[in-house]
């Protein structure tokens, strides 16, 4: 499995527009995307600007697909509007263990 986790400062007032691409990523995934296990939005009471995001893959080959879906595309025209910086908490990488199928 191939996944990380990111944590995202999002601009004042736009945290519905991020969410929003955010669930949208989402639904592209389940609907064309076998190879995305996951996409999850986390917010964490005391971090109101923070939006932690995990992802996970079967392979980092269907995580490249995934940076095709529309969604993504979409985030990455509009990450400069939307966020104040991210950083990577877990880097993107193949897992050591799961309780996933892979």
């Amino acid at each position: 499995m191939y996944g990380g986790l990111v944590r995202f400062v999002v601009k004042p007032g736009k945290r519905d527009a991020f969410l929003e691409i955010v669930r949208w990523s989402a639904r592209c995934a389940r609907e064309s995307e076998p190879g995305t296990l996951r996409i999850d939005a986390w917010e964490v009471p005391g971090e109101p600007d923070v939006v932690y995001g995990y992802e996970a893959y079967t392979d980092a080959a269907a995580f490249e697909e995934h940076a095709k879906n529309p969604a993504v595309q979409e985030f990455g025209k509009r990450m400069d509007e939307l966020v104040e910086g991210w950083t990577e908490v877990i880097p993107f990488g193949d897992s050591s263990a799961s309780s996933a199928e892979s």
